[in-house]
């Protein structure tokens, strides 16, 4: 039986999908992990992770299979259940 290398599948992969009122909805596929570093606490995201919503105010890391998208100096909320993962961000008026 042929190995699947976890780089060339999305077998471990979370859908991220954000939304703001200046880039409307942003869709990512085949996400690693996702890392959050908050004003009052670090979390690290991966597949199968429990169910959880929660706030943000500091950074957001995502890792996909191709590259790495950073969001810095943000506030917003996020949920993330059977491996979706949606972060609504809070934007000045």
């Amino acid at each position: 039986m042929e190995k699947k290398n976890l780089k060339d599948t999305n077998e471990n992969a979370i859908n991220v999908k954000i939304l703001s009122v200046k880039k409307g909805l942003l869709a990512y596929e085949d996400v690693q992990f996702i890392r959050i570093k908050s004003k009052k606490y670090t979390l690290i995201i991966m597949k199968d992770y429990l169910p959880i919503i929660g706030e943000i105010e500091g950074n957001i890391e995502i890792e996909t299979l191709k590259e790495t998208i950073k969001l810095e100096n943000i506030v917003g909320y996020y949920i993330h259940k059977h491996n979706e993962f949606n972060l609504f961000l809070k934007e000045d008026k």
